[in-house]
């Protein structure tokens, strides 16, 4: 190949891949091969012809311009859907990439849109005609109930479309609510129902919403009996006439691996000001028994050289929080916590606490129920 043609190619083909990746962060991973294109251009400059002999011509595509179009790779799974899973629960699933074409093919780098999933590195493994390498993806449930959708994204050489590959899941109690939340930010209706059920579809009660008596339609719990499933009237002025919600309403039920299922509530009011970058802000202790107490912790993603974490308080009479320290994650740094409910306590709590470091400081809430020692089944207030 003439030298001309031989380094247009190559530059060609590397500026193509540098603008497919750019969007999802694979400009880093494509520098180094970047750098062995060019050096292969030099090499064939090295070797090339003398410039004098005929170019081809305009129309004709050199044999290694990348093409426009998705790599022959069939996935198996076509999506790997985890399913429903508890909340903050790690799954491990494997999606086979088989070569439906015609040569070799190489895959040169492969990135997750998301933080919840890690991945084995696959990068410039090859899969020949008729076989199939494994992709093995980790993701790692969110804590809130809803659905969650993430994406593998694999660049192979030859090819300027990524491929994706689909990973999905379901965040769900053994009691699930659908929609997972009430919305009622400014300008909607700001009322509507949502459905209550089990996902084993056996019967159960709705003890309380919010520490008060339900609203379900259709249901009369003094003559009908249990149910595996309810439709519940949500109404924001009625049930708070104040005009501010906790973040999280607390549906109490009688089975004993789901006391307590919360919906979150979109309104103003419980947007929370973020300023530490925390990959949740979704916090609970559960149901506790009196005197007892609960370790948690919060996972912040990043904080600037020389900022540290030194302490958490609360200004609630209800519970203690205490600080318990700071060790260094993989991806950022983890703070862990412990809350006490003070004698005397019972019913759900909402404890507010504040995180402080040596220049910022941001406002948290962790909830619950506290229940007498001993005790199963509806609390009911």
């Amino acid at each position: 190949m003439p030298v001309d043609t031989q380094s247009s190619t190559v530059a060609s083909r590397a500026a193509i891949l540098h603008r497919l990746v750019c969007g999802v962060a694979l400009v880093g991973a494509l520098t180094a091969g970047s750098a062995v294109l060019a050096q292969g251009g030099v090499q064939a400059e090295q070797k090339a012809p003398p410039a004098a002999q005929p170019a081809p011509a305009a129309t004709e595509v050199a044999e290694d311009e990348p093409l426009d179009e998705l790599p022959p790779i069939t996935l198996d799974p076509p999506v790997l859907d985890f399913g429903i899973i508890p909340p903050s629960v790690t799954k491990e699933g494997v999606v086979k990439l088989i070569n439906t074409g015609t040569k070799e093919l190489e895959v040169l780098t492969v990135q997750p849109s998301c933080k919840c999933t890690t991945l084995d590195d696959i990068s410039g493994k090859k899969i020949p005609v008729g076989g199939f390498i494994e992709l093995r993806a980790q993701m790692k449930a969110e804590s809130s109930p809803g659905g969650k959708r993430a994406e593998v994204k694999i660049l192979v050489d030859g090819y300027t479309q990524v491929l994706n590959v689909v990973l999905r899941n379901e965040v769900s109690l053994p009691i699930r609510v659908s929609p997972s939340y009430l919305n009622s930010v400014k300008g909607t209706e700001g009322k509507g129902t949502v459905v209550v059920e089990s996902i084993d579809q056996k019967p159960f009660r709705i003890c309380a919403v919010g520490g008060k008596t339900p609203t379900l339609i259709g249901f009369d719990p003094a003559k009908d009996e249990p149910r595996n499933q309810y439709v519940l009237d949500w109404n924001f002025a009625r049930d708070f006439p104040d005009g501010k919600a906790p973040r999280y309403l607390i549906i109490e039920t009688d089975r004993a691996d789901s006391p307590l299922v919360d919906l979150f509530v979109r309104h103003e009011s419980t947007f929370p000001k973020v300023v530490f970058r925390f990959t949740d802000y979704r916090h609970t202790f559960g149901r506790l028994e009196e005197g007892g107490s609960h370790e948690f912790h919060l996972d912040v993603t990043e904080l600037p050289a020389g900022e540290r974490i030194v302490t958490a308080a609360t200004s609630s009479s209800a519970a203690k929080i205490e600080f318990l320290g700071v060790t260094p994650e993989a991806k950022g740094f983890r703070i862990k916590l412990r809350v006490t409910p003070n004698p005397g306590q019972s019913g759900l709590l909402y404890v507010p606490f504040t995180i402080y470091s040596n220049q910022r400081q941001q406002d948290m809430t962790v909830w619950g129920q506290v229940v007498p020692r001993g005790h199963t089944g509806c609390l009911g207030r």
